[in-house]
This record gives structure tokens, sequence and C-alpha cells, in this order.
């Protein structure tokens, strides 16, 4: 089986006492790929993940794939405010939960473009995000928009410093 990178995520340097978090993560085919150099660790992801020695473990020199939720939708509309409300096209639905955090991509102005914002609410055709964005003003294009779950991946050190590496990952399966 083959691997495709889909996104490159900026190497995160835990330490036995300090855990590193990495940036946040769109979510775009859901496949984590974690890799680790001479010291093992302990690994957790999710929207503001708090990694302990009773997390997921990775031994030293080793690679794990591990899936996390996609989530992903259109944007037919943006208000903007204290929060921000995004409105999905009639009938269209949308996957987003309370307690998600999202990424806006593609979005007119650019200001208008969020990242890691937390669903605070949520209907059948729209969501609601703690994002303020009431210094936002003129016409908002939500038109090649879209909204995605994202998340943060931490690691803490099971020995001496060390480096991991993080992408998003496809798996292709070969002929």
């Amino acid at each position: 089986m083959a691997t495709k990178i889909v996104q490159t995520i900026s190497r995160i340097s835990p330490t036995v006492s300090v855990a590193a978090t990495s940036d946040p993560i769109t979510m775009r085919s859901g496949y984590i790929r974690v890799s680790t150099g001479l010291t093992a660790v302990y690994v957790d992801l999710g929207v503001n993940p708090s990694v302990t020695t009773n997390s997921f473990y990775i031994p030293p020199y080793n690679t794990e794939v591990i899936k996390e939720r996609i989530a992903k939708q259109q944007i037919a509309g943006i208000t903007t405010g204290a929060t921000t409300t995004i409105s999905f096209a009639e009938n269209a639905g949308h996957p987003f939960v309370v307690g998600d955090y999202v990424t806006i991509e593609n979005a007119q102005p650019i200001g208008i473009n969020t990242v890691h914002q937390e669903v605070t609410s949520v209907t059948t055709s729209s969501i609601i995000i703690a994002a303020n964005t009431s210094s936002i003003v003129g016409v908002i294009t939500a038109s090649g928009s879209t909204v995605s779950r994202s998340i943060k991946v931490a690691a803490l050190a099971d020995g001496a410093a060390t480096n991991v590496s993080i992408a998003e990952v496809v798996q292709l399966v070969s002929e």
C-alpha cells in the first residue's frame, strides 16, 4: 500500500516534561501520519488535545497513521458580528457538531477567513462560531468558500527531547 502526502504540518519538539502542540490542521483526508525519532512519544489528537503518559504511545523510530473525523461544507453565506454565523445552501445540511473547531477558507474579504474557531451552536442550515468578525465591513463573498473541521496534534516525549514529524496523508491501494 502506498501513501500520498496531502499536507505537511510543521514539526513539533516535545520534551519529557513539556508537551508540544502543532498548529491547527484543516482536515482534508482525516489520516494523520505521526513519525518519531530517537525517543518514543505519547500522542493525542483533537481540537485542543491534552497529552499525558496515558495517551497513545508511539515507540522510537516508528510511524503511525491515526484516523480523525473529517467535516467540510460549501458556504452559502456569512454573517459577521461578535460571533460569526455560517449558512449553508437549502437542504445541504452539514456535518458539524457543537465543540468542533473549524477553519474558513477562500471567502472574501480575506479577513473573514478564520483558523481553528469553536462551533458554539448548530441548526440544520447553519453554524455559529466563536470568531469575532464585527470589524469586517462591506460585502462578504462566500462563493467558492468552505468551512472545514480542524484539529491539533500534541506530543510528550518518553525520554530525551525529540522531534515529531506530522503529515496528513491518503493511503492508496496498490493494484
